[in-house]
């Protein structure tokens, strides 16, 4: 609009002295008479507005809420699930926050895992081809809580459990928090037995151990380190 008012008047200067003097009074009146209107017209135009529309329900970008599985729900520091819960098995693997490891730094996180891959990359297999002994130990009352997991690199080891060689779990993954199960003990001795299934993506088999009496006093802990069909052993003994 500015450039518009300085061409106009740019164009009636010769038109602003002498004979044309009142001709100049004339068209300066009809050129801003005209900008006026075209001012009104421009400023009363209605802006271009779009209507307000929430349908999430249609939307890809939002789906429903759906109802969550009991084991992603559940109180785990209160009840801790348990590996042989059968009524867990259809809905994902039974995960025991019982004790897991907190990091206030993800980034302090993501190096532990580089460092424990590290750890199991730089171990030699072939010197872990012997059955491991890992202890025994008295304990009270009528049954043992054990809990495990693999405490290096979480590579998928897997591992068969045997209670004075019945096998009581035919195939278990080994994952980053613990994972446990209650043993009824009988009285006298009690042998637990821990086989390696594999040997996981990078080393051996590796495994933190915990056993606790029914009073949840920690009797043992311990580490193992196994080849495929090397067994780490436990002797429980129920006075």
């Amino acid at each position: 609009m500015v450039a518009l008012n300085y061409i106009i008047g740019h164009l009636l200067s010769p038109f602003s002295r002498g004979f044309f003097a009142p001709l100049y009074g004339v068209i300066s009146i009809f050129f801003l008479g005209h900008q006026f209107s075209f001012s009104q017209v421009e400023n009363n135009s209605p802006s271009l507005r779009f209507p307000a529309y929430d349908d999430r329900s249609s939307s890809p970008l939002f789906s429903p809420e759906t109802e969550q599985s009991p084991y992603l729900s559940g109180d785990f520091l209160k009840k801790p699930l348990d590996i042989t819960d059968p009524s867990l098995n259809k809905e994902g693997p039974s995960i025991n926050m019982e004790e897991q490891e907190k990091f206030l730094d993800p980034g302090d996180f993501y190096l532990s895992k580089l460092k424990g891959k590290g750890a199991e990359e730089g171990k030699d297999p072939n010197k872990f081809r012997t059955n491991q002994y890992m202890g025994d130990y008295r304990i009270d009352g009528d049954k043992a809580r054990i809990i495990f997991r693999d405490h290096e690199y979480p590579d998928g080891d897997r591992v068969r459990i045997l209670h004075n060689d019945q096998v009581i779990q035919p195939n278990v993954l080994l994952v980053e928090r613990f994972v446990g199960l209650t043993i009824a003990l009988v009285p006298g001795f009690n042998k637990i037995d821990f086989v390696a299934l594999n040997q996981g993506t990078s080393g051996p088999n590796t495994a933190e151990v915990r056993v606790y009496d029914e009073n949840g006093e920690m009797t043992a802990s311990n580490q193992w380190n196994l080849a495929t069909g090397v067994r780490a052993t436990y002797i429980l003994i129920k006075e």
